[in-house]
C-alpha cells in the first residue's frame, strides 16, 4: 500500500491532469487514474478464473485456490487461501487495465506476462 506521502504526491499528479498508476513491488495494479472509474479487480473481470491449486505436501493447504486469466493464459496469483479470494488487483500486463503503458512499464509488464505464462503452463 501506498504511503501517506506517496498518496498526497499522487493527488496533486491528478489534480494537474497528469495520468498516474502505481503498481506494487509483484506488478499488481495498486491505483490507476484511467482505472478509477472501472474496477481495479480482476475478479469483476469476465476472463478470471479461480482454480483449484492444492499443496501437495501439505493437506492443510488442500483449499488453496490460484488466479488466472484466460485471456493472456497467465497467472495472476498463486497458494490464495479462501480470505484472499476476492479483491485481486489486476496486473500490470492486464490487456483491459484501461491506459496507455510507458516504455518502463511495457518492459515491466512483458517481464511479468512471461513469468505468468510460464507459472499457468507448469500448472
Amino acid at each position: 500500500m501506498a504511503s501517506e506521502n506517496n498518496l498526497r504526491e499522487i493527488k496533486e499528479y491528478e489534480e494537474a491532469g497528469i495520468e498516474v498508476i502505481v503498481t506494487s513491488s509483484d506488478g499488481r495494479v495498486e491505483h490507476s487514474t484511467q482505472n478509477a472509474d472501472e474496477s481495479k479487480y480482476c475478479d469483476s473481470c469476465s476472463d478470471f478464473r479461480l482454480l483449484s491449486d492444492p499443496d501437495p505436501f501439505d493437506s492443510f493447504c488442500s483449499s488453496d485456490m490460484k488466479a488466472v486469466c484466460l485471456n493472456v493464459n497467465g497467472l495472476i496469483a498463486g497458494a490464495l487461501g479462501p480470505s484472499e479470494w476476492s479483491n485481486i488487483c489486476k496486473p500490470i500486463f492486464c490487456p483491459k487495465l484501461g491506459r496507455e503503458l510507458s516504455e518502463d512499464e511495457k518492459e515491466e509488464a512483458a517481464k511479468w506476462l512471461k513469468w505468468a505464462k510460464y507459472r499457468f503452463k507448469r500448472g
